[in-house]
C-alpha cells in the first residue's frame, strides 16, 4: 500500500479510512453475526474511530479475536481494517480501544505512572488440537486456517461447529514508558519488585482473581496508589 500523505486526508475522508484501508471482504448476512464465539461483542455495535491525523468517524464495529483485528459492518459486508496504526483511539460499547502491533488493546485503567490493557484475544481448538496466532500443529494442516480466515485476506466470521474458541487473553502494563504482559500472579508481581511484599499481601487479602477483569484492575489501581 501507498503511503498517505496528510494532504490527501482532507480530500477523501471516509473512503480513504474505510475503503482504500481495508482489505477486501466477503458478504455475510447480520443477523448470523450475533452472539459469536470468536467476536468480542455480542453484535456489532456502532463505535468511534478517532484518526491520527485528525478525524472523526462513526462505524458499526466488532472485534475479531482470533484474528486480532477490528472488523466493521457497511452494506452486509464484514470488512477488516487493514492498516490499523493510521487509527488513533476507537470507542466502543463504553470501552476504549488502541492499535498495538498485535491488534487493538482495550484501556483498563489509565493514570500516572502506570497504564493497563488488555490484549482480548482467543485461539481455535480442534479435537485438542490447540491453533494460535496463525502458528500450526502436527496435526492440523494449512488449509484448515485458509477455512476459517482465507489467506486470499476475504474475512469468514463463522467457526465450523467442530472448533471451539478458547480466550487466551493477557494484560499488559505500561510505566515510565515501558510495556510488560502478565496472565498470573508470578508474572504480576515481577514487574514491581520494589513493591512485591504490598501487592502479596493486597492479593491475599483481595483474592485477585488474574481471570476475572474486574479484579485485575482493582489490583492495578492499588498498585499505582503506592508511587
Amino acid at each position: 500500500m501507498k503511503a498517505i500523505t496528510k494532504s490527501r486526508l482532507p480530500l477523501v475522508i471516509f473512503s480513504l479510512v474505510f475503503m482504500a484501508l481495508l482489505a477486501p471482504v466477503k458478504a455475510q448476512v447480520p443477523d448470523t453475526l450475533q452472539n459469536m464465539p470468536n467476536l468480542l461483542l455480542p453484535k456489532f455495535t456502532r463505535g468511534i474511530v478517532k484518526l491520527k491525523a485528525g478525524g472523526t468517524y462513526t462505524a458499526v464495529l466488532n472485534y475479531d479475536l482470533v484474528g486480532q483485528q477490528m472488523v466493521f459492518l457497511q452494506r452486509k459486508l464484514t470488512i477488516v481494517v487493514d492498516d490499523p496504526q493510521l487509527i488513533d483511539t476507537i470507542h466502543l460499547a463504553n470501552r476504549t480501544f488502541v492499535p498495538f502491533e498485535k491488534g487493538f488493546y482495550e484501556i483498563l485503567f489509565s493514570s500516572v505512572p502506570i497504564t493497563l490493557f488488555k490484549q482480548n484475544r482467543s485461539y481455535v481448538e480442534s479435537k485438542g488440537t490447540p491453533i494460535g496466532y496463525g502458528a500450526l500443529s502436527q496435526t492440523t494442516s494449512p488449509s484448515y486456517v485458509q477455512q476459517i480466515f482465507e489467506a486470499t485476506g476475504a474475512i469468514n466470521l463463522t467457526i465450523p461447529n467442530n472448533y471451539k474458541i478458547v480466550d487466551d487473553s493477557e494484560y499488559w502494563i505500561r510505566m515510565n514508558g515501558e510495556l510488560s504482559h502478565f496472565a498470573t500472579k508470578r508474572q504480576f508481581l515481577k514487574i514491581f519488585p520494589d513493591k512485591n511484599k504490598e501487592l502479596s499481601q493486597y492479593i491475599s487479602k483481595s483474592k485477585t482473581d488474574f481471570t476475572n477483569t474486574a479484579s485485575v484492575v482493582q489490583l492495578v489501581q492499588y498498585c499505582n496508589g503506592l508511587y
